[in-house]
């Protein structure tokens, strides 16, 4: 074995035994280390710097390929009858920076250690991405909610932005505060009660990916992001009157239009009859709509159209109108090859076909800026002069319909995939009308 001062090109004045190694930054600092298998090979090729930490226990190096000074340390734990080496990143150019996280994870580290936990913690961005990626992964499988991709924005535009250097133990009370005030000065806006649930579900999504990885302690407090934050407005409905003016002038608003445009309006037009008769969620629920979700249920000799959807909520079925077969059929007449069964048929083989295609099977992306062209067109895009009206409107519209209908709101809330307390929180105001004959 070559000796460290002549390995380095270290001045001949160092008289060392042969089995130390001299790794130097400044020729006046001498640090001596015993030869490991690590850490020879890596450090002889890469020039490293070496600095010991808690009576050596901790060791420090930066290589000559990176800028960030790497850590290692020996744990307790035996692997082959010998003590297993950690090592990772500190992920800091700076000495005294990284000299500080060092010992909070070897501390960290030997903690865990002791309560039967992996031994290191994984930082809030490490942890963040492994549940991004389950959420992925089970919404490629058909397994995930679609309200995961409002976990995943909200996890990557705002959390791991915010607390991804840190570690998820470490985050305090007033992290907690300071992150809602940075929060609300880049969205512009205190947040309002339904965004702070979203974000809360997916703070704690997180957490929760790091007890199942074993990676946090369930034991261990974690403060909670707050979900009280400004009521949201009341959502604009059309009125039936406007519904019927609307569903009138798609039935030609199609004809002055040409090509992938004119096959989107006419997709449009069967689109809001869908929502308006059913009361489902525009997007979440509609555009995953094929015919294998349709089928003919009977209930006292009565036939109803029965579809099963699945939106942010979980999956349920909910019962059309009536009026929606006219609606289907001219769906069904328009898609060339299927045409060549009767609807009984279509509904009967369970087809794996979306409802909402072009003429060569692809599914329109986005229908929000045909619909808002079209109100506008129609001056009926705004209520009140303020709120602009929106698809989802046509939902509220289904709602409020079927309340002064007399429709039980328990009833509703099962058809609509929501909360009576939902239900109660937007149309609160139609109480007294749908009481109307109770109370005069």
């Amino acid at each position: 074995m070559k000796k460290a001062a002549t390995l380095f090109n270290f001045p001949t004045y160092y008289s060392l035994p042969s089995n130390i190694t001299v790794v130097l930054n400044y020729p006046h600092i001498p640090v001596l280390s015993k030869p490991t298998p690590m850490a020879l090979d890596e450090l002889k090729s890469a020039e490293a710097r070496i600095v010991y930490l808690r009576d050596r226990e901790v060791v420090l190096y930066r290589i000559k390929r990176s800028k960030m000074w790497q850590v290692r340390f020996r744990l307790d734990v035996l692997v082959l009858g010998r003590r297993k080496w950690l090592r990772a990143s500190t992920k800091t150019t700076k000495l005294e920076d990284a000299k500080r996280v060092a010992l909070d994870m070897f501390d960290e580290a030997r903690f865990r250690e002791r309560t039967g936990l992996a031994p290191i913690a994984k930082r809030y961005s490490d942890i963040a991405q492994a549940c991004i990626d389950e959420m992925r992964k089970d919404l490629s499988v058909g397994n995930g909610k679609s309200v995961y991709k409002d976990y995943i924005q909200c996890i990557e535009r705002y959390l791991i932005p915010y607390f991804g250097n840190r570690y998820l133990t470490s985050i305090t009370h007033n992290d907690i505060v300071e992150f809602e005030n940075w929060r609300n000065t880049v969205m512009k806006r205190r947040a309002k009660n339904s965004t702070l649930l979203t974000f809360a579900s997916a703070y704690n999504r997180v957490h929760q990916t790091a007890v199942v990885r074993g990676w946090v302690s369930e034991r261990i407090p974690i403060p909670k992001l707050s979900i009280k934050g400004e009521k949201g407005t009341p959502r604009n409905a059309f009125s039936t009157e406007e519904i019927v003016q609307i569903r009138h002038r798609l039935k030609d608003w199609y004809t002055t239009a040409t090509g992938k445009t004119r096959q989107l309006r006419m997709i449009l037009r069967d689109l809001v009859d869908v929502l308006y008769l059913t009361g489902m969620r525009v997007g979440t629920e509609s555009n995953a709509l094929e015919w294998q979700h349709i089928e003919w249920h009977t209930d006292k000799g009565v036939r109803y159209l029965r579809i099963w959807v699945s939106g942010k909520t979980g999956a349920r079925w909910l019962i059309a109108k009536h009026e929606l077969v006219e609606t289907l059929n001219r769906i069904h007449s328009s898609q060339g090859d299927l045409s060549k069964l009767s609807f009984d048929e279509l509904l009967e083989k369970r087809v794996h076909r979306r409802l909402f295609s072009y003429e060569d099977g692809r599914v329109p992306s986005d229908f929000t800026h045909t619909f808002a062209r079209l109100i506008k067109e129609m001056g009926l895009n705004e209520a009140d002069g303020s709120t602009n009206r929106t698809l989802y409107s046509i939902r509220h519209t289904y709602a409020t319909e079927a309340l002064l209908a007399g429709t039980d709101i328990h009833t509703l809330a099962k058809q609509m995939g929501t909360s009576v307390g939902m239900l109660e929180q937007h149309y609160s105001k139609l109480t007294p009308t749908m009481a109307a004959d109770k109370l005069a």
